[in-house]
């Protein structure tokens, strides 16, 4: 078989959006010799195209043809022979056998819905395309004793909606439901973060929302239903010592603010010369209708410090 410069073309049948690569038609350990089966992984991390492009530390990439994004987005890596499935204990699935598709996850975190609509429909594509049966896809822990992925994802009822898909072609996507709901924030005035204490950031400025997007008291971002978040935020603080470190986190709480839960996403971080962070903080975590999220400045020093106006925060919640 040669190289599967059709897998571009194959994607977009999916009606998810697809990017290609650069380089993807004559990247790969040479041609790809058949395709008997697919092969569907999780990446172990987050942000980790590259990984999958160019490979690891003692395994030269492509590590898979695909690389499939927690957005939905698919990115065609290569279109020769990838180093996915080693060693296999199914002959349908060897390295010279089976199209390997990354699906970016940290093997830990819920899967967003838009991702497996992605991955069952990319599936029954390529079933399509090389005239195989639902049954030959396999996740990589069933082709692979050594291997956990992709992780709790029922196989069966994997292989049940990609042979729905296949017995209805062209079934249209309702795209409307994968784009998430965006809320971008900024905080419009300096705060004051106690020393010795914490300051859950006040949003006093809404650049794009569906409202009430935040509570009234401009604290808390609330969802409406079950959401995947994707977060990142910026922000700058002043006034601490020289080399002092804050924390700084995404918190949840109880619906109505009373209780806390747990931080989904923390990091410290360290002071500069001039008593200044300006650090980014994104994140990756649910949020559901009985929970609320706030951005924590957690300052541990015995000076306050202010938290400047500028600081902002842009959240994209997507269906679970």
């Amino acid at each position: 078989m040669p190289w599967l410069t059709q897998l571009a073309d194959v994607a977009r049948k999916t009606g998810f959006p697809v990017t290609e690569v650069g380089g993807w038609r004559s990247r790969g350990h040479g041609p790809q010799p058949t395709v008997e089966g697919v092969v569907c992984h999780h990446t172990a991390g987050w942000r980790d195209r590259h990984v999958v492009v160019a490979g690891r530390p003692g395994l030269r990439g492509p590590l898979s043809h695909i690389w499939l994004e927690h957005t939905g987005r698919i990115w065609i890596v290569a279109a020769g022979r990838c180093w996915h499935n080693a060693p296999s204990t199914s002959p349908h699935h060897r390295n010279g056998a089976s199209i390997g598709i990354e699906a970016e996850n940290d093997g830990r975190t819920p899967w967003p819905q838009v991702q497996l609509d992605a991955y069952h429909a990319l599936c029954a594509e390529l079933c399509r395309e090389f005239d195989l049966p639902a049954s030959r896809v396999c996740g990589h822990k069933e082709v692979n004793t050594q291997k956990p992925d992709p992780h709790s994802v029922n196989m069966n009822t994997f292989r049940g909606r990609v042979a729905a898909l296949l017995k209805s072609p062209g079934a249209p996507i309702k795209q409307e439901e994968d784009v998430p709901e965006v809320i971008s924030l900024g905080a419009g005035e300096d705060q004051e973060a106690p020393a010795g204490g914490a300051l859950a950031v006040r949003w006093h400025i809404e650049y794009a929302d569906d409202p009430p997007g935040h509570a009234e008291d401009g604290v808390a971002v609330l969802a409406k239903e079950s959401r995947w978040c994707i977060v990142d935020g910026l922000v700058k603080v002043r006034g601490l010592k020289p080399g002092s470190e804050i924390d700084l986190a995404w918190s949840r709480y109880s619906r109505d603010g009373e209780k806390f839960e747990d931080d989904a996403w923390r990091l410290s971080v360290r002071a500069d010369a001039n008593g200044r962070v300006e650090h980014s903080i994104g994140g990756q975590f649910g949020l559901n209708s009985k929970t609320q999220l706030r951005l924590r400045i957690i300052n541990p020093t015995d000076a306050a410090a202010v938290v400047e106006k500028v600081t902002m925060a842009k959240i994209a919640m997507f269906n679970r």
